[in-house]
């Protein structure tokens, strides 16, 4: 039998939280991907909400903040779509957080 490389926990994490926030049961898992894979400054003002049909819903902390998301969707998005291929999203809709 060959051994294998132990694989760092860090690298299973995108895989393991997209199995939750595919199979329903990772609101909390949006949040930490989200923060994972588009950083701490995006992380900081925006906090997604929901994972529907493809369409990954963001609150976002003030307006000039949503333009500056909105803009970048295709970035964002693809960004996504790299790290988390168990939980594709085909749009990211922005919105003003209550």
């Amino acid at each position: 039998m060959a051994s294998r490389e132990p694989t760092a926990l860090a690298a299973l994490l995108p895989d393991v939280l997209g199995r939750l926030v595919r199979d329903g049961s990772g609101a909390a898992a949006l949040g930490a991907l989200w923060l994972r894979v588009q950083g701490t400054v995006i992380g900081a003002r925006s906090r997604p909400v929901e994972l529907v049909d493809g369409v990954l819903r963001v609150d976002v902390r003030g307006a000039t903040w949503r333009a500056t998301l909105q803009a970048q969707e295709e970035v964002l998005r693809e960004r996504w779509n790299a790290a988390v291929a168990l939980a594709p999203v085909r749009r990211i809709e922005f919105r003003l957080a209550p």
